[in-house]
């Protein structure tokens, strides 16, 4: 039986963005994309991360769950609730702590984290757009691949402004580290040297949170490796899904 894996986007982004991802995996693996709350056309229903998760959890399958940037977040949630159902966790230039704080610098700085913020409030539509190119600045091939995620996202739909306000307050406010140190299903993050909204530092930092958990650093790819880097990246999903199996 093949395994499954369910991929959750980023912010600002919808389920699309995995699309030619999904079609290289589908012969060997049961996967999979949806939509965050607000995005993609979904309604974003109450701003509460708990009953967001638990709608997730309704509509979603066991086995591995991935989740990329924001979408590590409420991957993370998952497994944290029912980890009886995840036979892992797999991130994507995701942080369990997104924003710095006193005993926390492999972080976005919160003045820059702000700015941003105040960019949102005052034109949400060419955030976004600055936002996908912020995503891949740096990666190899960069300008194709800010056309082709951004002709992704057009296709899946964009958000719901209120769901871009409630996901910078996630990101903000969430702190999974306490999670990942204790985690109990095999877990791997996937994270970008060259990444623009996830520093490099994190791949240091992550290991003394917990050892167990897999760190891998691209070294040439930014915050999508996924697309940058698609064949590396399936190479250690494929590494990642049979150490699971055992």
């Amino acid at each position: 039986m093949k395994p499954s894996i369910t991929f959750l986007h980023g912010w600002g982004m919808n389920s699309a963005v995995f699309d030619p991802l999904l079609v290289r995996l589908s012969a060997r693996y049961h996967a999979m994309s949806v939509n965050l709350p607000g995005h993609g056309g979904i309604d974003l229903g109450r701003e509460d991360f708990d009953d967001q998760v638990m709608r997730l959890a309704r509509q979603l399958p066991g086995g591995i769950i991935a989740g990329w940037s924001l979408g590590g977040l409420y991957a993370m949630g998952l497994v944290e609730r029912y980890p009886e159902r995840y036979q892992g966790l797999l991130l994507i230039g995701s942080n369990p702590c997104f924003v710095q704080r006193e005993d926390w610098s492999a972080a976005m700085p919160r003045v820059l984290f702000d700015e941003f913020s105040a960019a949102l409030a005052a034109d949400w539509q060419t955030t976004i757009r600055r936002f996908i190119g912020l995503q891949l600045h740096g990666a190899d091939n960069a300008r194709a691949l800010v056309r082709r995620i951004t002709g992704l996202v057009v296709s899946g739909g964009m958000p719901q402004p209120s769901a871009l306000s409630f996901g910078l307050e996630l990101l903000a406010g969430q702190d999974f580290r306490p999670l990942l140190a204790r985690i109990a299903v095999p877990a791997m993050v996937v994270l970008g040297r060259r990444d623009k909204l996830v520093p490099a530092s994190l791949c240091e930092q992550l290991p003394l949170i917990n050892p167990a958990v897999r760190v891998e650093c691209l070294a040439r790819s930014a915050h999508a490796p996924f697309l940058s880097h698609e064949a590396e990246f399936i190479g250690l999903l494929d590494e990642f899904v049979e150490s699971t199996q055992t």
